[in-house]
């Protein structure tokens, strides 16, 4: 190749990535819910938001780290916990984790889903594994909570149906 089209090819595809990076900014990632006017009502919904307790940011492992909206569990779930689908080039299916939504079982599902109990939903955040002992996705971070910040989380969760 001559050099021309070296740097033609090149610029082209500085430019294609570049749009790309800026399609995934604007329609590719989920946004991350802000705060409620007049700030949190409680810990936990500051933590559901944040990612981050009176002391700062909680530790975890995994999840997606690399994508700056989906620090905290609002970044994924959503503001009201509903999950839904997000991505672009490959979609990706968040779950609901309303309370509701957990703790009913889903006989529909194949196999059958039981309803989760608070025990259940503080070793999903903590651990990533589900009450019948199968790991979360690889998306789902792996939170190091204290008992009381997995206790106003699911305090939250309740909050939200």
């Amino acid at each position: 190749m001559q050099p021309r089209h070296i740097a033609v090819l090149g610029v082209s595809l500085v430019v294609i990535g570049a749009g790309g990076m800026l399609a995934l900014l604007l329609f590719g990632a989920p946004a991350t819910p802000s705060a409620p006017p007049g700030g949190f009502a409680s810990m936990g919904q500051q933590i559901y938001f944040t990612g981050a307790n009176a002391d700062g940011p909680i530790p975890r492992v995994g999840g997606p780290s690399h994508m700056a909206s989906a620090r905290a569990c609002a970044g994924c779930h959503g503001a009201t916990g509903t999950g839904g689908s997000f991505g672009m080039m490959s979609s990706f299916e968040v779950p609901d984790i309303r309370y509701s939504a957990l703790t009913s079982p889903h006989p529909e599902d194949d196999p059958p889903t039981p309803a989760w109990t608070d025990a259940d939903i503080a070793r999903a955040i903590r651990d990533g594994v589900e009450p019948n002992g199968e790991s979360l996705d690889a998306f789902m971070p792996r939170w190091d909570m204290s008992d009381t910040d997995l206790r106003e989380v699911i305090a939250y969760l309740k909050e939200l149906g």
